[in-house]
């Protein structure tokens, strides 16, 4: 019995056209060139703004529907001229399955709506960039958000004033949603001598609570966070408190168990 081989010529051709093969498949490709990005021509004091860094909290900008070859080094080209922070990073992912969202941490507000402003209507990439939404505006959508929520949940606060008040105590930020009742002419003599020493009666009616040591991603902003986990609690109270009501366990002196 005998086998027959192909000819060496053919052998060869196949063996080059492998090779081409298993290169055109290699994962690893030299990287796109970057993109070019209009510098910054505005002039700071980097030096001063380093020293500020230390006290000033850090202000998310979000940039969104970036193109795909976007690189870490494009950003800092972008925001040339600002102090953002070093932990600026984007995922590893392939060209195709690049995410659209990113967010940008300026050293202080007025820095962050610099940057925006600055910024506004350049064109990265073929794109052109547009104001967005920093988190000194996204807490006060919040705020409101919270107030409409509480007033959906709670029809009892409808003839009450609400408000939502945020304090920080060390890495700790909270949100308080409180109620106090309107001064008017029928309010009680003691009543309105409060606001001459700037007190009122308030009522707690929900709080939420954010640490820093455990804020990460979006959440950086331990203060979004605080926010966030306020809205979270007046929605969820306000679930249980309707399924609450509707059970006859609300209303009765023992509950008969079946």
């Amino acid at each position: 019995m005998s086998t027959s081989t192909a000819p060496k010529s053919d052998a060869n051709k196949s063996a080059q056209l492998f090779s081409k093969t298993i290169r055109s498949l290699h994962n690893r490709r030299n990287a796109p060139p970057p993109i070019p990005i209009p510098i910054n021509p505005i002039s700071v004091d980097m030096k001063a703004m380093a020293q500020k860094s230390d006290t000033l909290p850090l202000v998310a900008v979000e940039l969104s529907n970036f193109p795909p070859g976007l690189t870490r080094h494009d950003i800092q080209v972008l925001f040339r001229g600002f102090i953002i922070s070093p932990g600026l990073s984007l995922p590893a992912t392939t060209s195709f399955a690049y995410p659209f969202r990113a967010f940008i941490w300026l050293v202080g507000e007025n820095e962050a709506k610099r940057a925006v402003a600055a910024l506004n209507g350049s064109l990265v990439g073929g794109r052109q960039l547009c104001k967005e939404v920093i988190v000194a505006e996204l807490a006060d959508e919040l705020k409101i958000a919270i107030v409409n929520t509480a007033h959906i949940y709670y029809p009892l606060l409808a003839t009450r004033i609400l408000e939502v008040r945020e304090h920080t105590d060390g890495p700790s930020s909270f949100a308080f949603l409180q109620a106090r009742e309107p001064i008017t002419v029928h309010s009680e003599p003691m009543v309105h001598l409060q606001p001459r020493g700037n007190e009122a009666k308030w009522e707690l009616i929900a709080g939420g609570r954010a640490d820093s040591r455990g804020a990460r991603g979006q959440d950086k902003s331990v203060r979004l966070a605080a926010l966030k986990s306020l809205q979270a609690t007046v929605e969820k109270q306000g679930v249980l408190k309707r399924i609450w009501g509707v059970w006859d366990g609300s209303r009765v002196l023992d509950v008969m168990h079946h």
